[in-house]
C-alpha cells in the first residue's frame, strides 16, 4: 500500500511541476513548444510554418494554445523567437 501511495504523490508532484513550469513558459519556450507541434492544436514544423505564413495561424492563436494571455510584448517576443527557429515571415 505505502509503494501506491509513493507512486500517486510521485505523480501528482510531477503534474504539479509540469503545470508550474508551463505557467511561466517564456516566449522563446512557446515559440519551441509550437514549433514542435506540443501545443494543443498548432501544427508543428512545416505545417506550422505553411499555416502561420499563410495566415491561417496567428501569434495569438500559438500564445493561446501555451495557455497566455496575448499582449503586445508577448507578441512580439514570440514572433520573434519562432522567425529564429522557424521559416515564417
Amino acid at each position: 500500500m505505502t509503494f501506491i501511495t509513493r507512486t500517486v504523490s510521485a505523480f501528482a508532484f510531477v503534474g504539479t511541476v509540469l503545470a508550474a513550469s508551463s505557467a511561466f513558459a517564456s516566449p522563446a519556450d512557446i515559440a519551441q513548444q509550437a514549433y514542435r507541434g506540443q501545443l494543443d492544436g498548432i501544427p508543428g514544423y512545416q505545417r506550422l510554418e505553411q499555416g502561420y505564413n499563410s495566415r491561417n495561424i496567428s501569434i495569438d492563436d500559438i500564445i493561446t494554445a501555451a495557455g497566455k494571455e496575448p499582449t503586445t510584448e508577448l507578441r512580439a517576443s514570440v514572433r520573434s523567437n519562432l522567425r529564429v527557429i522557424a521559416d515564417v515571415k
